[in-house]
């Protein structure tokens, strides 16, 4: 979405008018509730980050800095409240796609896709999140960087090991099958 949309609906917002609030929780809903599943691994837990990210938007907009995208602090938000609720919870995500095991069936291309996913579900948290910012929300290194208070290096090596760990997990998949 175009950033001056965003930055208008903010000041929306900040003037009382509860519809430009509406407006910014249905552009960006989907895309945080995806984020937060692909990080937590649980539809439930999603649900309620999401409405907690919205929340917590609503309570910060006057910190928001309009020179920035918009989406990109929105995802501050989420990816922070991910990373806090697994720190309390200690979990270990869980795969959202689930294979039957021993199938020899050839892969269509969405069951190529599960298994990406599945793959990337099975990632630590810490590499998990940048890889899901930087390939399915398109954010910049500098944005993940900012958005997770890390060292730009730090981001670039985590998306690199990231990438390794991916690629060495498909090809002892790909042989084993």
């Amino acid at each position: 979405m175009e950033s001056g949309a965003d930055a208008d609906l903010v000041r929306r917002c900040l003037a009382g008018e509860e519809q430009a609030y509406r407006e910014l929780v249905v552009r960006y809903q989907r895309q945080v509730f995806s984020v937060a599943r692909r990080i937590v691994g649980s539809v439930e837990d999603a649900e309620d980050l999401t409405q907690e990210t919205f929340v917590r938007m609503f309570r910060a907009l006057e910190r928001y800095d309009a020179t920035r995208p918009f989406s990109a602090w929105l995802f501050t938000i989420a990816t922070r409240l991910c990373i806090d609720h697994l720190r309390r919870r200690r979990l270990r995500p869980i795969s959202m796609v689930q294979r039957e095991p021993g199938s020899d069936e050839e892969y269509t291309h969405d069951e190529e896709e599960g298994r990406v996913r599945d793959l990337i579900d099975s990632l630590p948290y810490h590499y998990r999140v940048v890889v899901v910012l930087r390939h399915q929300q398109d954010m910049s290194y500098e944005e993940i960087a900012e958005a997770l208070h890390l060292p730009l290096g730090t981001v670039k090596a985590r998306i690199h090991r990231a990438r390794a760990l991916l690629k060495q997990r498909l090809e002892l998949e790909n042989e084993s099958s």
